[in-house]
């Protein structure tokens, strides 16, 4: 038998993760011995929780929120994504050092192409909210040359910092409607709380795809707000969820898995959970 790789994911809250099932199906395509654990780690105490986890022999972990920027500052040595990002969703114990990688802007990226069939080269993309998510995923969007990327945020001192960094333009909510956008890419919490971001449905009029970075059995308040103001297409981030796990996965492992039969796997537990 092949010798057991630890891993696991690491946030607060955790309980909820589908990234156990996920790396268990990857495991069964090329036959790894893999464990992988949910792990909660208390506020405040993450970079003693990473030495616990190296001293149980723990080879890889995923990073999930609220912890990528504390991950990101321990880390000994960083990808480019990771340090473009300023935040990591990807450790690997390796040789006494802590290796940090960002996969969520190459599973966005990967998603967008392959599942969805979207090209970001030369469009007009709206990005609603300037949190950790976004920052996860821009330089990868950057690196596809688009149109225009413009970052609406409630608190115009965020949004601002973050676009002076990227070169990019931030807005107020209430200037959503005024211009046309191929991708509107939601970045904000309110999914979780089953409430629509406050976008103009104006925006919607002529935009190819509404993606929330937020995946749900049921389509997402904002997928609805999109369909309804014109949207061609909506999508959940779930795709997003299972690509940037399949990078990580590679990292770790040294194979990429095949992901369209795991992403639906994982559609069906979704539906079944909200049965």
């Amino acid at each position: 038998m092949k010798k057991l790789t630890k891993l696991g994911v690491v946030g607060n809250p955790v309980a909820h993760s589908y990234s156990p099932a996920i790396h268990e199906l990857f495991a069964k395509q090329f036959g790894d011995n893999i464990s992988y654990e949910k792990i909660e780690i208390p506020m405040g105490e993450f970079e003693s929780a990473i030495g616990d986890l190296i001293d149980e022999e723990y080879f890889g972990i995923n990073v999930t929120i609220p912890f990528k920027v504390d991950a990101y500052r321990c880390s000994t040595k960083c990808s480019s994504q990771a340090r473009q990002s300023r935040a990591v969703n990807t450790l690997t114990f390796q040789g006494g050092k802590i290796l940090g990688e960002n996969t969520d802007g190459s599973g966005f990226i990967r998603d967008l192409e392959e599942r969805l069939k979207f090209t970001v080269k030369g469009t007009s993309i709206l990005i609603l909210g300037a949190g950790g998510g976004v920052r996860g995923i821009l330089p990868a969007l950057m690196d596809r040359q688009p149109k225009s990327v413009t970052v609406a945020n409630r608190s115009t001192a965020r949004a601002s910092e973050l676009c002076d960094e990227f070169g990019i333009q931030s807005i107020l909510y209430d200037e959503t409607g005024s211009e046309n956008y191929d991708l509107i890419i939601n970045a904000t919490p309110t999914s979780l709380q089953n409430k629509a971001p406050l976008v103009s449905p104006f925006a919607f009029d002529s935009c190819t795809l509404a993606y929330d970075l937020v995946y749900a059995a049921a389509p997402t308040p904002f997928m609805e707000l999109a369909k309804r103001g014109g949207a061609k297409e909506a999508s959940d981030g779930l795709g997003m969820l299972v690509e940037q796990a399949a990078d990580s996965y590679e990292i770790w492992m040294g194979h990429r898995p095949q992901t369209a039969s795991v992403y639906e796997a994982l559609r069906k537990m979704l539906t079944a959970s909200a049965a």
